[in-house]
């Protein structure tokens, strides 16, 4: 097998203009003698991953696992659990809040300069497209033939990949890419930010049964996109609990960036393949037994991971946040949604296909840092909402060379902070146990000409917003 085999010329441009390894081990995967082997011991093979050097194969009879363990080819064999967690399944209602979510990014400073997406290639790896042919908000995207491949990693002998209907649960593809590029016409309102974006589809949920099988499938369209040289994927899947069989069950802590199959599987497409992966950081942060904390594989380090802000900037109570004891903060920023962090995602997605469309170079750390010096809490970020939402008018500056200025000011006080302010001003404040994990977060809107702050009991660290002056207070015991 060569090189020319497995990617394809785009990729390999894209890897010359990244500075990352034309050839690299990871390309290649198991070898034809390795699958044969598997084939001889009559196993069917689901998917192959060159990334991981691994197969997954459907077990009819315990024994043949035992019987794989003994072949000295087989490193090791890890079980595809039985339970697909989905971040958001509702779909897209309402949608004049959209409207609003650009506008807090200052999306208008992106139109301003006729940056819509056009010439990038975005991947979305999702649960499924149904009606996406026909959705009113899409139409402009398959009229001007966008839709440059597809691919249905679940049901791959499909006939129709818009059509098919076996869930409602098929329509949350639909949603997010509307989320990216979608134009609402009747309306007069534009939904997604990068309407002019081409596309690439895969399916990789079952939609009738929940099984940790999506995530191989996950893998295997990662693969795929890559090979086909698409750098920018959304993904607004997420894994947790919820498993039918309580042994497959993921634990918090598991949520560590490097665990999981999926985790493993967006390490390697960041940091060896120069892929720039969005994805959503989960719907968890009301449930009190997963302690509110990220999905996988919203917890990659190297990822995107994008939570949900209201409409002044807090985070949504069912938002993910990020854990505690790693070394990494998560998530790296938010979106306005009211309907879950899979329609926060996209919109960050569009985001980035601006950003790439204007400097087609630009690199995933790039990318990241500019995006996070973009948000108002750049100089203080937490686990809630990373450094909050981002700005289009400030990462515009950025790729000019310019740094975006900060107004901040560090007070050490001790038991409550008096700040002068005038009636109809707006606080958002996060008080915090560290410098970035969060204990509360709250809105106030301005009643008198003082406003008084005090310490929380539990709470070192306080963050306070006052009309984009960031107060940054310290509390003494």
């Amino acid at each position: 097998m060569t090189q020319k085999n497995v990617v394809s010329a785009k990729t390999l441009e894209n890897r010359r203009k990244l500075g990352l390894n034309e050839f690299q081990e990871t390309d290649f995967g198991p070898s034809d003698s390795i699958l044969n082997i598997l084939k001889d011991n009559h196993l069917k093979i689901r998917q192959v991953s060159r990334w991981l050097n691994a197969a997954s194969v459907e077990i009819e009879d315990p024994q043949q696992i035992a019987s794989l363990k003994k072949l000295n080819d087989i490193k090791a064999t890890v079980p595809l659990g039985n339970s697909l967690f989905y971040t958001n399944n509702k779909y897209l209602g309402e949608d004049w809040y959209i409207t609003f979510a650009i506008n807090q990014m200052n999306g208008p400073a992106f139109l301003d300069q006729n940056l819509n997406g056009q010439g990038v290639s975005i991947g979305v790896i999702d649960g499924g497209f149904l009606n996406a042919n026909s959705d009113k908000t899409l139409s402009h995207i398959f009229k001007n033939q966008q839709i440059k491949a597809t691919k249905d990693f679940y049901f791959p002998d499909k006939k129709d990949f818009y059509g098919e209907k076996k869930s409602d649960q098929e329509f949350h593809g639909t949603a997010v890419m509307s989320f990216i590029g979608g134009i609402d016409f009747e309306r007069k309102l534009q939904i997604g930010m990068a309407p002019a974006a081409d596309f690439y589809l895969a399916r990789t949920e079952s939609s009738t049964r929940e099984s940790r099988v999506e995530e191989d499938n996950w893998l295997a369209a990662a693969e795929w996109l890559d090979s086909l040289g698409v750098r920018l994927v959304n993904s607004s899947l997420g894994y947790a609990q919820g498993f039918t069989d309580s042994k497959e069950n993921y634990q918090p802590e598991q949520m560590d960036g490097q665990t999981s199959i999926i985790a493993r599987a967006a390490k390697i497409a960041a940091e060896q393949k120069g892929m720039i992966l969005v994805l959503s950081a989960g719907n968890e942060g009301e449930n009190k037994a997963w302690q509110g904390y990220i999905s996988t594989p919203g917890d990659v380090e190297q990822a995107i991971s994008v939570g949900a802000n209201d409409q002044n900037g807090l985070k949504m109570s069912y938002s993910s946040k990020g854990r505690e004891d790693v070394k990494f903060l998560k998530p790296d920023l938010t979106a306005f949604s009211e309907y879950g962090t899979s329609f926060a995602a996209p919109l960050i997605t569009g985001f980035v296909a601006c950003m790439l469309q204007k400097n087609p170079a630009l690199k995933l750390s790039e990318i990241k840092a500019m995006l996070n010096a973009s948000g108002a809490y750049a100089l203080v970020p937490n686990n809630f909402i990373g450094s909050g939402f981002p700005k289009a008018d400030l990462v515009l500056k950025q790729m000019k060379g310019e740094l975006p200025e900060h107004k901040i000011e560090e007070l050490n006080l001790r038991k409550a902070f008096e700040l002068k302010a005038k009636k109809g001003d707006s606080l958002v404040i996060f008080h915090k146990k560290d410098k970035r994990n969060v204990l509360s977060q709250e809105f106030r809107l301005v009643k008198e000409s003082k406003v008084k702050i005090k310490k929380p009991h539990e709470a070192l660290y306080s963050t306070i917003n006052h009309n984009g002056k960031i107060y940054k207070v310290k509390w003494k015991n």
